[in-house]
């Protein structure tokens, strides 16, 4: 085998450095002109950054949902509706709202203004266990058409667990039952409630209903429960009845005779003698004649009679209206609050009493006073073709004034019947004899000058033969 060439052969270590292992030669390139290689060390911990940043977003991207759960189930659950009415809506009907509708008077079916809406939410919250939660709450009050609307609530009541559970619609006004959209006053469920186009109609109250029964069933918010105060004082004289006491205000020496608790019941105020048809025939000088019946805006009662004289074959503003309340169980300010109510914009006089008030708008004439000294209150409203001005109406409210001790009770059920005879022709003696109450000054004198009026043939006859003589 022929020997390699030399630059075949490996180099031979030098004899001084013996024999052993080798080490590394080192390069004598300069930095500057070779690339740097990476060590094996830099190399696996890149491998291993690159490694965490890839499993840190993997696991970002599975624990996505379980961050997001929480967020997502804060907006409470909200139950079907489970009123009668929302199953025949056409609209979205759920108890979040929003809802609308008209409050009526249940007798008239006029809309019943300014009356307090409150919608309650009601809120529970648990799993298995579960409990209530809170409520939120909106007030509004119906317009000059009886509508209200309220929104859709807010749902600022929020967890997890927490569910939308109920709603119910409180509406007030003072001289009426109130109304619940879920239960009527009677004690039965409400089956004519619905989320939008509701027709709330609400029933004049009567002396018979009870007002603790009444605060019982409003169980009313806290709008509804400041404006119905004045019903606590009466709520608890209800309660003393039932037990066995005496009505409100009545001292213990009044046993033996009728209680007001049942006088209440067995008599009815009777209004109609204020006020006649002659009566009003003489001030404003009318032949009208007039049909007398009940006014039904507010039910009769042992305190309260409500009398309308309406003209025969002629429209509204020819007829007279006269409401009378005396020592009526809630005092004189209810009564004050009645008349301010019905007349808005009145200016307050002292025409008739200290405490009278006087409206003149278009189609109506008011006069109302109030009486303290016989705690008796009264409205007149006269159309504006009967009463041509306020004068007028001063005059008939001035009389039925005078007349206050015409008031009778009569038993419960007696209705008005009053025969309005065919006026006489000749009407002027009566207004002279009318306004001689009134007037005091002007009606002495009228009487004494119509005597000489018919004289005057007598005084004529000597005349007329100069005039049929020859001339």
């Amino acid at each position: 085998m022929p020997a390699p060439a030399a630059w075949d052969r490996p180099a031979l270590a030098p004899a001084s450095q013996g024999i052993g292992p080798r080490k590394p030669r080192q390069l004598s390139a300069s930095p500057a002109t070779a690339p740097p290689r990476p060590s094996r060390p830099s190399r696996v911990r890149d491998l291993v950054r690159t490694v965490r940043v890839a499993v840190g977003s993997v696991a970002l991207l599975l624990a996505a949902p379980l961050l997001a759960a929480p967020l997502l189930a804060c907006a409470p659950l909200v139950r079907p509706p489970t009123f009668a009415g929302a199953q025949s809506q056409v609209t979205d009907a759920t108890l979040a709202g929003p809802f609308d509708g008209q409050v009526l008077d249940a007798a008239t079916g006029d809309p019943v203004v300014d009356a307090t809406v409150v919608g309650v939410w009601t809120y529970a919250r648990g799993d298995g266990f579960i409990g209530p939660y809170g409520s939120e709450t909106f007030e509004t009050a119906t317009d000059r058409a009886g509508r209200y609307r309220i929104p859709p609530s807010p749902l600022a009541i929020r967890g997890s667990t927490v569910r939308l559970v109920d709603f119910h619609l409180v509406i007030y006004k003072r001289g009426f039952v109130g109304y619940r959209s879920d239960t009527t006053f009677e004690g039965s469920p409400r089956a004519d409630f619905t989320v939008r186009h509701n027709r709330a109609l609400l029933r004049k109250w009567r002396e018979s209903d009870s007002h603790a029964a009444h605060l019982a069933f409003l169980a009313p918010p806290r709008t509804i429960a400041r404006q119905a105060a004045w019903e606590y004082e009466l709520a608890n004289l209800d309660l003393y009845r039932e037990l066995g006491g005496l009505g409100a205000g009545e001292p213990a020496s009044a046993a033996g005779e009728a209680g007001p608790a049942k006088r209440r019941e067995s008599e009815w105020l009777d209004a109609s003698a204020l006020l006649t048809p002659d009566g009003i025939r003489q001030r404003p000088r009318t032949r009208d004649r007039f049909t007398v019946g009940e006014l039904t805006d507010l039910e009769r009662t042992f305190f309260y009679h409500g009398v309308h004289f309406q003209a025969q074959g002629r429209s509204e503003p020819y007829d007279v209206g006269l409401r009378v309340w005396q020592a009526p169980p809630g005092g004189l300010d209810p009564v004050i609050e009645t008349i301010e109510t019905s007349m808005p914009g009145a200016a307050k006089t002292k025409d008739v009493t200290d405490e009278t008030w006087v409206l003149e708008v278009e189609g109506v004439i008011a006069v109302g006073f109030i009486d303290r000294a016989d705690k008796i209150g009264v409205l007149l409203t006269c159309g504006d073709m009967q009463c041509h001005d306020l004068a007028t109406a001063l005059i008939l409210a001035k009389h039925i004034h005078r007349s206050l001790d015409k008031l009778r009770a009569v038993p419960a059920g007696t209705r008005v019947e009053i025969r309005d005879e065919e006026p006489r022709a000749p009407a002027a003696p009566k207004p002279e004899a009318g306004d001689d109450e009134d007037e005091g000054d002007e009606p002495p004198a009228q009487p004494a000058e119509a005597k000489p009026a018919e004289a005057k043939p007598a005084e004529s006859k000597p005349a007329a033969k100069p005039a049929g003589g020859p001339r």
